[in-house]
Protein backbone atom coordinates (compact mmCIF):
# COMPACT_ATOMS: atom_id res chain seq x y z
CA UNK A 1 0.00 0.00 0.00
CA UNK A 2 2.77 2.37 0.95
CA UNK A 3 4.67 1.49 -2.24
CA UNK A 4 1.56 2.24 -4.33
CA UNK A 5 1.13 5.58 -2.60
CA UNK A 6 4.75 6.47 -3.29
CA UNK A 7 4.27 5.54 -6.95
CA UNK A 8 1.14 7.66 -7.15
CA UNK A 9 2.96 10.57 -5.54
CA UNK A 10 5.89 10.27 -7.92
CA UNK A 11 3.47 10.06 -10.84
CA UNK A 12 1.68 13.24 -9.67
CA UNK A 13 4.98 15.02 -9.23
CA UNK A 14 6.08 13.99 -12.72
CA UNK A 15 2.77 15.23 -14.14
CA UNK A 16 3.18 18.58 -12.36
CA UNK A 17 6.75 18.89 -13.54
CA UNK A 18 5.74 17.93 -17.07
CA UNK A 19 2.85 20.46 -16.98
CA UNK A 20 5.18 23.23 -15.86
CA UNK A 21 7.71 22.15 -18.46
CA UNK A 22 5.06 22.26 -21.16
CA UNK A 23 4.03 25.74 -20.04
CA UNK A 24 7.68 26.82 -19.98
CA UNK A 25 8.21 25.35 -23.42
CA UNK A 26 5.08 27.15 -24.66
CA UNK A 27 6.40 30.41 -23.26
CA UNK A 28 9.83 29.77 -24.77
CA UNK A 29 8.14 28.89 -28.05
CA UNK A 30 6.26 32.20 -28.00
CA UNK A 31 9.45 34.09 -27.24
CA UNK A 32 11.26 32.29 -30.03
CA UNK A 33 8.45 32.99 -32.48
CA UNK A 34 8.33 36.59 -31.32
CA UNK A 35 11.92 36.92 -32.30
CA UNK A 36 11.70 35.13 -35.68
CA UNK A 37 8.26 35.41 -37.27
CA UNK A 38 6.13 38.31 -38.45
CA UNK A 39 2.87 36.75 -37.28
CA UNK A 40 3.64 36.86 -33.55
CA UNK A 41 5.19 40.28 -33.91
CA UNK A 42 1.96 41.33 -35.51
CA UNK A 43 0.00 40.01 -32.53
CA UNK A 44 2.28 41.85 -30.14
CA UNK A 45 1.89 45.05 -32.12
CA UNK A 46 -1.89 44.56 -32.24
CA UNK A 47 -1.97 44.09 -28.46
CA UNK A 48 -0.02 47.32 -27.92
CA UNK A 49 -2.24 49.18 -30.39
CA UNK A 50 -5.39 48.07 -28.57
CA UNK A 51 -3.91 49.12 -25.25
CA UNK A 52 -2.90 52.51 -26.65
CA UNK A 53 -6.33 53.07 -28.18
CA UNK A 54 -8.10 52.09 -24.99
CA UNK A 55 -5.91 54.41 -22.95
CA UNK A 56 -6.44 57.24 -25.44
CA UNK A 57 -10.21 56.83 -25.15
CA UNK A 58 -10.07 56.84 -21.35
CA UNK A 59 -7.85 59.94 -21.26
CA UNK A 60 -10.10 61.77 -23.73
CA UNK A 61 -13.16 60.79 -21.70
CA UNK A 62 -11.66 62.04 -18.44
CA UNK A 63 -10.49 65.25 -20.16
CA UNK A 64 -13.97 65.85 -21.57
CA UNK A 65 -15.61 65.12 -18.21
CA UNK A 66 -13.35 67.59 -16.41
CA UNK A 67 -13.44 70.45 -18.91
CA UNK A 68 -16.60 70.01 -21.00
CA UNK A 69 -19.03 67.94 -19.00
CA UNK A 70 -22.58 68.58 -20.21
CA UNK A 71 -21.58 69.84 -23.67
CA UNK A 72 -24.02 68.35 -26.19
CA UNK A 73 -22.93 65.65 -28.63
CA UNK A 74 -24.16 67.79 -31.55
CA UNK A 75 -21.94 70.66 -30.40
CA UNK A 76 -18.88 68.41 -30.14
CA UNK A 77 -19.49 66.90 -33.57
CA UNK A 78 -19.94 70.33 -35.11
CA UNK A 79 -16.72 71.69 -33.61
CA UNK A 80 -14.80 68.70 -34.96
CA UNK A 81 -16.13 69.33 -38.46
CA UNK A 82 -15.57 73.07 -38.88
CA UNK A 83 -12.55 75.38 -39.16
CA UNK A 84 -10.81 76.11 -35.86
CA UNK A 85 -8.73 79.00 -37.19
CA UNK A 86 -8.32 81.72 -34.60
CA UNK A 87 -9.41 79.55 -31.67
CA UNK A 88 -7.54 79.63 -28.40
CA UNK A 89 -5.58 76.38 -28.34
CA UNK A 90 -5.13 76.08 -24.59
CA UNK A 91 -7.77 73.41 -24.09
CA UNK A 92 -6.52 71.19 -26.89
CA UNK A 93 -2.95 71.75 -25.75
CA UNK A 94 -3.90 70.29 -22.38
CA UNK A 95 -5.42 67.28 -24.16
CA UNK A 96 -2.24 66.79 -26.20
CA UNK A 97 -0.13 66.92 -23.05
CA UNK A 98 -2.43 64.44 -21.30
CA UNK A 99 -2.19 62.09 -24.29
CA UNK A 100 1.57 62.45 -24.66
CA UNK A 101 2.20 61.68 -21.00
CA UNK A 102 -0.72 59.46 -20.12
CA UNK A 103 -0.66 56.97 -23.01
CA UNK A 104 2.95 55.78 -22.56
CA UNK A 105 2.67 55.68 -18.78
CA UNK A 106 -0.58 53.72 -18.78
CA UNK A 107 0.54 51.37 -21.55
CA UNK A 108 3.84 50.50 -19.85
CA UNK A 109 2.07 50.06 -16.53
CA UNK A 110 -0.50 47.73 -18.11
CA UNK A 111 2.19 45.64 -19.80
CA UNK A 112 4.17 45.32 -16.56
CA UNK A 113 1.05 44.51 -14.58
CA UNK A 114 0.02 41.94 -17.19
CA UNK A 115 3.39 40.22 -17.00
CA UNK A 116 3.24 40.18 -13.20
CA UNK A 117 -0.35 38.95 -13.17
CA UNK A 118 0.34 36.16 -15.64
CA UNK A 119 3.31 35.10 -13.52
CA UNK A 120 1.02 34.80 -10.50
CA UNK A 121 -1.69 32.91 -12.38
CA UNK A 122 0.13 30.39 -14.57
CA UNK A 123 -2.82 28.03 -14.55
CA UNK A 124 -5.05 30.58 -16.34
CA UNK A 125 -3.70 29.70 -19.76
CA UNK A 126 -6.83 31.11 -21.50
CA UNK A 127 -5.80 34.67 -20.66
CA UNK A 128 -2.11 34.02 -21.20
CA UNK A 129 -2.67 32.73 -24.74
CA UNK A 130 -5.17 35.45 -25.70
CA UNK A 131 -3.30 38.65 -24.96
CA UNK A 132 -4.57 40.38 -28.11
CA UNK A 133 -8.15 39.45 -27.30
CA UNK A 134 -7.83 40.84 -23.77
CA UNK A 135 -6.33 44.09 -25.06
CA UNK A 136 -9.10 44.35 -27.65
CA UNK A 137 -11.73 43.82 -24.97
CA UNK A 138 -10.09 46.58 -22.91
CA UNK A 139 -10.35 48.99 -25.85
CA UNK A 140 -13.97 48.03 -26.54
CA UNK A 141 -14.95 48.37 -22.87
CA UNK A 142 -13.26 51.77 -22.60
CA UNK A 143 -14.98 53.01 -25.76
CA UNK A 144 -18.43 51.83 -24.65
CA UNK A 145 -18.12 53.35 -21.17
CA UNK A 146 -16.86 56.72 -22.43
CA UNK A 147 -19.37 57.00 -25.28
CA UNK A 148 -22.24 56.01 -22.99
CA UNK A 149 -21.22 58.61 -20.42
CA UNK A 150 -21.14 61.25 -23.18
CA UNK A 151 -24.66 60.22 -24.28
CA UNK A 152 -23.44 59.33 -27.77
CA UNK A 153 -25.61 56.20 -27.99
CA UNK A 154 -28.78 58.05 -26.98
CA UNK A 155 -27.88 60.74 -29.52
CA UNK A 156 -27.50 58.16 -32.29
CA UNK A 157 -30.76 56.55 -31.26
CA UNK A 158 -32.58 59.86 -31.67
CA UNK A 159 -31.05 60.85 -35.01
CA UNK A 160 -32.22 57.65 -36.70
CA UNK A 161 -35.83 58.34 -35.74
CA UNK A 162 -38.02 60.76 -37.72
CA UNK A 163 -39.71 63.92 -36.49
CA UNK A 164 -42.30 66.22 -38.04
CA UNK A 165 -41.58 69.17 -35.78
CA UNK A 166 -40.63 71.39 -38.73
CA UNK A 167 -43.65 70.42 -40.80
CA UNK A 168 -45.88 71.27 -37.86
CA UNK A 169 -44.18 74.44 -36.61
CA UNK A 170 -41.77 76.03 -39.07
CA UNK A 171 -42.96 79.23 -40.76
CA UNK A 172 -41.02 80.24 -43.86
CA UNK A 173 -40.05 83.91 -44.03
CA UNK A 174 -42.06 85.90 -46.57
CA UNK A 175 -41.08 89.55 -46.93
CA UNK A 176 -44.65 90.38 -47.94
CA UNK A 177 -45.81 89.24 -44.49
CA UNK A 178 -43.41 91.58 -42.68
CA UNK A 179 -44.29 95.26 -42.44
CA UNK A 180 -41.65 97.82 -41.49
CA UNK A 181 -42.53 100.79 -39.26
CA UNK A 182 -42.92 104.19 -40.88
CA UNK A 183 -39.77 105.37 -39.13
CA UNK A 184 -37.27 102.55 -39.12
CA UNK A 185 -35.36 102.00 -35.91
CA UNK A 186 -31.67 101.19 -35.65
CA UNK A 187 -30.53 97.92 -34.08
CA UNK A 188 -27.52 97.10 -31.92
CA UNK A 189 -27.33 93.38 -31.18
CA UNK A 190 -24.68 92.28 -28.69
CA UNK A 191 -23.78 88.61 -28.27
CA UNK A 192 -21.95 88.19 -24.97
CA UNK A 193 -19.85 85.04 -24.97
CA UNK A 194 -21.00 82.42 -22.42
CA UNK A 195 -23.09 84.97 -20.50
CA UNK A 196 -25.76 83.27 -18.43
CA UNK A 197 -28.28 84.08 -15.73
CA UNK A 198 -26.42 81.69 -13.42
CA UNK A 199 -23.82 84.36 -12.58
CA UNK A 200 -26.39 86.47 -10.72
CA UNK A 201 -27.04 85.95 -7.02
CA UNK A 202 -29.88 83.75 -5.79
CA UNK A 203 -32.11 86.68 -4.98
CA UNK A 204 -32.16 87.62 -8.65
CA UNK A 205 -32.55 84.13 -10.07
CA UNK A 206 -28.91 83.11 -10.31
CA UNK A 207 -26.95 80.65 -8.23
CA UNK A 208 -23.97 82.66 -7.01
CA UNK A 209 -23.37 83.87 -3.45
CA UNK A 210 -22.23 87.23 -4.83
CA UNK A 211 -23.61 88.71 -8.04
CA UNK A 212 -21.05 88.60 -10.87
CA UNK A 213 -23.31 90.57 -13.25
CA UNK A 214 -24.80 93.46 -11.20
CA UNK A 215 -25.28 95.81 -14.17
CA UNK A 216 -26.92 93.18 -16.38
CA UNK A 217 -29.20 92.40 -13.46
CA UNK A 218 -30.09 96.06 -13.03
CA UNK A 219 -30.62 96.40 -16.77
CA UNK A 220 -33.24 93.66 -16.79
CA UNK A 221 -35.02 95.12 -13.75
CA UNK A 222 -35.12 98.74 -14.95
CA UNK A 223 -35.04 99.81 -18.60
CA UNK A 224 -34.71 96.35 -20.18
CA UNK A 225 -37.16 93.51 -20.80
CA UNK A 226 -36.30 89.85 -20.21
CA UNK A 227 -39.95 88.70 -20.40
CA UNK A 228 -40.19 87.90 -16.73
CA UNK A 229 -43.17 88.62 -14.48
CA UNK A 230 -41.11 88.78 -11.27
CA UNK A 231 -37.73 89.92 -9.96
CA UNK A 232 -35.96 86.82 -11.25
CA UNK A 233 -33.79 87.15 -14.34
CA UNK A 234 -35.08 85.29 -17.37
CA UNK A 235 -33.24 84.12 -20.45
CA UNK A 236 -32.77 81.59 -23.23
CA UNK A 237 -33.49 77.95 -22.49
CA UNK A 238 -30.67 75.73 -23.88
CA UNK A 239 -32.17 74.02 -26.94
CA UNK A 240 -30.28 71.66 -29.23
CA UNK A 241 -28.59 73.39 -32.12
CA UNK A 242 -28.11 76.60 -30.14
CA UNK A 243 -25.77 75.65 -27.29
CA UNK A 244 -22.49 76.66 -28.91
CA UNK A 245 -21.48 79.98 -30.44
CA UNK A 246 -22.16 79.45 -34.13
CA UNK A 247 -25.26 77.40 -33.37
CA UNK A 248 -26.66 80.18 -31.21
CA UNK A 249 -25.75 82.84 -33.77
CA UNK A 250 -27.59 80.93 -36.49
CA UNK A 251 -30.58 80.18 -34.25
CA UNK A 252 -31.04 83.72 -32.99
CA UNK A 253 -30.64 85.36 -36.38
CA UNK A 254 -32.71 82.86 -38.39
CA UNK A 255 -35.13 81.17 -35.99
CA UNK A 256 -33.68 77.82 -37.15
CA UNK A 257 -31.37 75.75 -34.90
CA UNK A 258 -28.13 74.44 -36.36
CA UNK A 259 -28.73 70.74 -35.82
CA UNK A 260 -26.76 68.95 -38.53
CA UNK A 261 -23.08 69.65 -39.18
CA UNK A 262 -22.60 71.15 -42.63
CA UNK A 263 -19.75 69.96 -44.79
CA UNK A 264 -16.92 67.49 -44.46
CA UNK A 265 -13.92 68.99 -42.71
CA UNK A 266 -14.58 72.61 -43.54
CA UNK A 267 -17.64 74.83 -43.54
CA UNK A 268 -16.08 77.01 -46.19
CA UNK A 269 -14.03 74.48 -48.15
CA UNK A 270 -16.19 72.31 -50.34
CA UNK A 271 -19.40 74.22 -49.66
CA UNK A 272 -20.42 77.59 -51.03
CA UNK A 273 -23.69 77.88 -49.10
CA UNK A 274 -24.61 77.76 -45.43
CA UNK A 275 -28.21 76.68 -44.76
CA UNK A 276 -29.48 78.15 -48.05
CA UNK A 277 -33.08 77.47 -47.04
CA UNK A 278 -32.89 79.71 -43.96
CA UNK A 279 -33.75 83.41 -44.06
CA UNK A 280 -32.18 85.62 -41.40
CA UNK A 281 -32.80 88.97 -39.81
CA UNK A 282 -29.81 90.20 -41.81
CA UNK A 283 -31.66 89.44 -45.04
CA UNK A 284 -34.86 91.01 -43.76
CA UNK A 285 -33.10 94.22 -42.74
CA UNK A 286 -31.13 94.31 -45.99
CA UNK A 287 -34.45 94.04 -47.85
CA UNK A 288 -35.71 97.10 -45.98
CA UNK A 289 -32.64 99.20 -46.71
CA UNK A 290 -30.48 98.79 -43.59
CA UNK A 291 -26.71 99.20 -43.55
CA UNK A 292 -25.24 96.35 -41.52
CA UNK A 293 -21.93 95.74 -39.76
CA UNK A 294 -20.84 92.57 -37.96
CA UNK A 295 -17.98 92.88 -35.44
CA UNK A 296 -15.91 90.48 -33.37
CA UNK A 297 -12.41 90.42 -31.91
CA UNK A 298 -11.52 86.96 -33.24
CA UNK A 299 -11.10 85.60 -36.76
CA UNK A 300 -14.39 85.42 -38.62
CA UNK A 301 -13.49 82.09 -40.28
CA UNK A 302 -13.88 80.20 -37.00
CA UNK A 303 -16.75 77.68 -37.15
CA UNK A 304 -17.88 78.92 -40.58
CA UNK A 305 -19.22 82.26 -39.30
CA UNK A 306 -17.87 84.07 -42.37
CA UNK A 307 -19.77 81.77 -44.74
CA UNK A 308 -23.00 82.13 -42.78
CA UNK A 309 -22.84 85.94 -42.83
CA UNK A 310 -21.83 86.02 -46.47
CA UNK A 311 -24.85 83.93 -47.44
CA UNK A 312 -27.37 85.65 -45.18
CA UNK A 313 -27.13 89.41 -45.18
CA UNK A 314 -25.16 92.22 -46.73
CA UNK A 315 -22.76 92.70 -43.80
CA UNK A 316 -19.61 94.74 -43.58
CA UNK A 317 -17.26 92.46 -41.64
CA UNK A 318 -15.06 93.92 -38.93
CA UNK A 319 -13.06 91.13 -37.28
CA UNK A 320 -9.50 90.53 -36.09
CA UNK A 321 -8.27 90.17 -39.66
CA UNK A 322 -9.82 93.50 -40.68
CA UNK A 323 -8.36 95.55 -37.84
CA UNK A 324 -5.00 93.81 -38.01
CA UNK A 325 -4.64 94.37 -41.77
CA UNK A 326 -5.61 98.02 -41.29
CA UNK A 327 -2.94 98.42 -38.60
CA UNK A 328 -5.42 99.31 -35.86
CA UNK A 329 -3.90 97.00 -33.26
CA UNK A 330 -0.83 97.77 -31.11
CA UNK A 331 1.37 95.80 -33.55
CA UNK A 332 0.96 93.80 -36.73
CA UNK A 333 1.62 90.55 -34.86
CA UNK A 334 -0.65 91.46 -31.94
CA UNK A 335 -2.73 88.48 -30.80
CA UNK A 336 -4.11 87.79 -27.32
CA UNK A 337 -6.62 85.18 -26.24
CA UNK A 338 -8.72 84.73 -29.43
CA UNK A 339 -7.54 87.86 -31.21
CA UNK A 340 -7.97 91.17 -29.43
CA UNK A 341 -9.73 92.19 -26.23
CA UNK A 342 -13.34 93.20 -25.78
CA UNK A 343 -12.46 96.71 -24.63
CA UNK A 344 -10.96 97.30 -28.08
CA UNK A 345 -14.08 95.82 -29.69
CA UNK A 346 -16.24 98.35 -27.83
CA UNK A 347 -13.92 101.17 -28.91
CA UNK A 348 -14.16 100.11 -32.53
CA UNK A 349 -17.94 99.72 -32.17
CA UNK A 350 -18.26 103.33 -31.06
CA UNK A 351 -16.41 104.37 -34.20
CA UNK A 352 -18.58 102.23 -36.50
CA UNK A 353 -21.85 103.27 -34.89
CA UNK A 354 -20.90 106.96 -35.02
CA UNK A 355 -20.02 106.58 -38.71
CA UNK A 356 -23.26 104.79 -39.54
CA UNK A 357 -25.39 107.26 -37.57
CA UNK A 358 -24.27 110.09 -39.84
CA UNK A 359 -26.07 108.55 -42.82
CA UNK A 360 -29.78 108.76 -43.49
CA UNK A 361 -30.19 104.99 -43.83
CA UNK A 362 -31.07 102.97 -40.72
CA UNK A 363 -28.27 100.74 -39.43
CA UNK A 364 -27.82 97.43 -37.63
CA UNK A 365 -24.61 96.57 -35.79
CA UNK A 366 -24.07 93.04 -34.48
CA UNK A 367 -21.24 92.39 -32.03
CA UNK A 368 -19.73 89.23 -30.57
CA UNK A 369 -17.58 89.51 -27.43
CA UNK A 370 -14.99 86.86 -26.52
CA UNK A 371 -13.27 87.58 -23.18
CA UNK A 372 -15.67 85.35 -21.23
CA UNK A 373 -15.01 82.28 -23.38
CA UNK A 374 -14.08 79.06 -21.61
CA UNK A 375 -11.76 77.91 -20.18
CA UNK A 376 -11.25 80.46 -17.44
CA UNK A 377 -11.96 83.57 -19.50
CA UNK A 378 -9.51 86.39 -20.20
CA UNK A 379 -8.82 89.25 -17.82
CA UNK A 380 -7.69 92.35 -19.70
CA UNK A 381 -5.82 95.33 -18.16
CA UNK A 382 -9.17 96.95 -17.31
CA UNK A 383 -10.34 94.05 -15.15
CA UNK A 384 -10.35 94.40 -11.38
CA UNK A 385 -9.53 91.48 -9.11
CA UNK A 386 -12.69 91.55 -7.01
CA UNK A 387 -12.98 87.76 -6.97
CA UNK A 388 -10.53 84.96 -6.21
CA UNK A 389 -11.40 83.14 -9.43
CA UNK A 390 -10.08 84.62 -12.70
CA UNK A 391 -13.23 83.58 -14.59
CA UNK A 392 -15.36 85.48 -12.07
CA UNK A 393 -13.20 88.54 -12.70
CA UNK A 394 -13.57 88.16 -16.47
CA UNK A 395 -17.37 87.89 -16.14
CA UNK A 396 -17.59 90.89 -13.82
CA UNK A 397 -15.28 92.84 -16.14
CA UNK A 398 -17.56 92.04 -19.11
CA UNK A 399 -20.50 93.37 -17.07
CA UNK A 400 -18.63 96.60 -16.34
CA UNK A 401 -17.56 97.10 -19.96
CA UNK A 402 -21.12 96.67 -21.21
CA UNK A 403 -22.27 99.19 -18.62
CA UNK A 404 -19.78 101.75 -19.90
CA UNK A 405 -20.73 101.08 -23.53
CA UNK A 406 -24.49 101.34 -22.96
CA UNK A 407 -24.05 104.54 -20.97
CA UNK A 408 -22.24 106.01 -23.96
CA UNK A 409 -24.92 104.69 -26.29
CA UNK A 410 -27.76 106.20 -24.29
CA UNK A 411 -26.08 109.61 -24.42
CA UNK A 412 -26.14 109.70 -28.24
CA UNK A 413 -28.75 111.58 -30.24
CA UNK A 414 -29.72 108.51 -32.25
CA UNK A 415 -30.38 106.33 -29.17
CA UNK A 416 -34.04 107.31 -28.95
CA UNK A 417 -34.60 105.56 -32.26
CA UNK A 418 -32.37 102.55 -31.52
CA UNK A 419 -33.31 99.15 -30.13
CA UNK A 420 -30.61 97.27 -28.22
CA UNK A 421 -30.58 93.51 -27.67
CA UNK A 422 -28.07 91.95 -25.26
CA UNK A 423 -27.87 88.16 -25.17
CA UNK A 424 -25.57 85.40 -24.03
CA UNK A 425 -24.83 83.04 -26.89
CA UNK A 426 -25.04 79.99 -24.61
CA UNK A 427 -24.29 78.89 -21.02
CA UNK A 428 -20.59 78.48 -20.37
CA UNK A 429 -18.93 75.23 -21.35
CA UNK A 430 -16.42 75.59 -18.53
CA UNK A 431 -17.74 72.67 -16.48
CA UNK A 432 -15.10 72.97 -13.75
CA UNK A 433 -16.13 76.57 -13.11
CA UNK A 434 -19.83 75.75 -13.11
CA UNK A 435 -19.39 72.84 -10.70
CA UNK A 436 -17.62 75.14 -8.26
CA UNK A 437 -20.18 77.93 -8.70
CA UNK A 438 -23.25 75.70 -8.37
CA UNK A 439 -21.80 73.56 -5.55
CA UNK A 440 -23.38 70.46 -7.07
CA UNK A 441 -26.91 71.89 -7.40
CA UNK A 442 -28.35 69.64 -10.12
CA UNK A 443 -31.88 71.06 -10.04
CA UNK A 444 -30.98 74.54 -11.22
CA UNK A 445 -32.11 75.31 -14.79
CA UNK A 446 -29.39 77.25 -16.56
CA UNK A 447 -30.32 79.95 -19.08
CA UNK A 448 -28.31 82.26 -21.30
CA UNK A 449 -28.83 85.92 -20.41
CA UNK A 450 -31.23 87.94 -22.60
CA UNK A 451 -32.68 91.44 -22.47
CA UNK A 452 -34.27 93.89 -24.94
CA UNK A 453 -33.61 97.57 -24.29
CA UNK A 454 -35.52 100.53 -25.72
CA UNK A 455 -38.13 98.45 -27.50
CA UNK A 456 -40.64 100.08 -29.82
CA UNK A 457 -43.44 98.25 -28.01
CA UNK A 458 -44.08 97.42 -24.34
CA UNK A 459 -44.38 93.92 -22.91
CA UNK A 460 -47.91 93.68 -21.51
CA UNK A 461 -48.58 89.96 -21.04
CA UNK A 462 -47.67 89.97 -17.35
CA UNK A 463 -46.26 86.45 -17.36
CA UNK A 464 -42.84 84.85 -17.47
CA UNK A 465 -42.10 83.40 -20.87
CA UNK A 466 -40.21 80.16 -21.48
CA UNK A 467 -38.25 80.80 -24.64
CA UNK A 468 -35.08 79.94 -26.53
CA UNK A 469 -32.64 81.30 -29.10
CA UNK A 470 -34.98 80.75 -32.06
CA UNK A 471 -37.53 83.15 -30.54
CA UNK A 472 -35.11 86.07 -30.72
CA UNK A 473 -35.54 86.45 -34.52
CA UNK A 474 -39.21 87.51 -34.58
CA UNK A 475 -38.95 89.14 -31.13
CA UNK A 476 -36.13 91.45 -32.25
CA UNK A 477 -38.05 92.54 -35.33
CA UNK A 478 -41.12 93.21 -33.18
CA UNK A 479 -39.00 95.25 -30.74
CA UNK A 480 -37.86 97.34 -33.72
CA UNK A 481 -41.46 98.11 -34.62
CA UNK A 482 -41.93 95.56 -37.43
CA UNK A 483 -45.29 93.85 -37.73
CA UNK A 484 -45.16 90.11 -38.44
CA UNK A 485 -48.18 88.31 -39.76
CA UNK A 486 -48.89 85.42 -37.39
CA UNK A 487 -46.06 86.49 -35.04
CA UNK A 488 -43.95 83.48 -36.05
CA UNK A 489 -40.79 83.11 -38.15
CA UNK A 490 -38.85 79.87 -38.56
CA UNK A 491 -39.42 78.00 -35.31
CA UNK A 492 -39.43 81.26 -33.36
CA UNK A 493 -42.28 83.19 -31.78
CA UNK A 494 -42.67 86.91 -31.10
CA UNK A 495 -42.49 87.05 -27.29
CA UNK A 496 -44.59 90.20 -27.18
CA UNK A 497 -47.50 88.17 -28.61
CA UNK A 498 -49.79 85.54 -27.10
CA UNK A 499 -48.35 82.81 -29.34
CA UNK A 500 -46.85 79.86 -27.48
CA UNK A 501 -43.12 79.21 -27.92
CA UNK A 502 -41.98 75.67 -28.68
CA UNK A 503 -40.47 75.44 -25.18
CA UNK A 504 -43.87 76.31 -23.72
CA UNK A 505 -45.68 73.92 -26.04
CA UNK A 506 -43.44 70.87 -25.83
CA UNK A 507 -41.40 71.38 -22.69
CA UNK A 508 -37.61 71.67 -22.94
CA UNK A 509 -36.79 67.97 -22.64
CA UNK A 510 -39.24 66.80 -25.30
CA UNK A 511 -38.37 69.70 -27.61
CA UNK A 512 -34.68 68.83 -27.53
CA UNK A 513 -35.43 65.22 -28.39
CA UNK A 514 -37.58 66.28 -31.34
CA UNK A 515 -34.93 68.69 -32.62
CA UNK A 516 -32.29 65.95 -32.66
CA UNK A 517 -34.44 63.52 -34.61
CA UNK A 518 -34.15 63.08 -38.36
CA UNK A 519 -36.18 65.66 -40.28
CA UNK A 520 -36.85 65.37 -44.01
CA UNK A 521 -38.09 68.95 -43.99
CA UNK A 522 -34.88 70.26 -42.45
CA UNK A 523 -32.68 68.33 -44.86
CA UNK A 524 -34.65 69.28 -47.96
CA UNK A 525 -35.76 72.85 -47.28
CA UNK A 526 -33.13 74.21 -44.88
CA UNK A 527 -29.90 72.41 -45.74
CA UNK A 528 -30.49 71.90 -49.46
CA UNK A 529 -32.69 74.97 -49.91
CA UNK A 530 -35.21 73.24 -52.18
Amino acid sequence: MQEDNEKDGLTGMREDVQSEANETNEENKEVKIDGQTTETKGKKIARIIFLVLGNAVIIAGVWQAILFNGVSVAAMIYQLMVPMEGADGGNFFSLNIAMAVGIPVLTVAEVLFGNWWRGKTKRLTFFRKRKVLCAGLWFALAAVVVLARMSVFSYLWLVIHPSTIYEENCVAVDMDNIKAPEKKRNLIYIFMESMEVTYADRENGGIADKNRIPYLTELSHTIGESFSANDKLNGLEPVEGAVWTCGSLVSQLSGIPLIIPIGGNSMGGGYKEFLPGAVTIGEVLNHFGYRQVYMQGSKIEFAGTDLFLKCHGNYEIRDYNYYNSNHRLPSDDYFVWWGFEDFRLYEFAREEITRLAKDDAPFAVTMMTIDTHFTGGYTCPLCEKDFDNSYDNAIYCADCQLKKFLRWLRSQDFYENTTVVVVGDHPTMDSMYYRELSKGNKDYQRKAYAVVVNSAIPYTLGKTRDYSAVDMFPTTLAAMGFEIEGNRLGLGVNLYSEEQTLVERYGLKKLNKELLKHSKYYNKHIIEGR
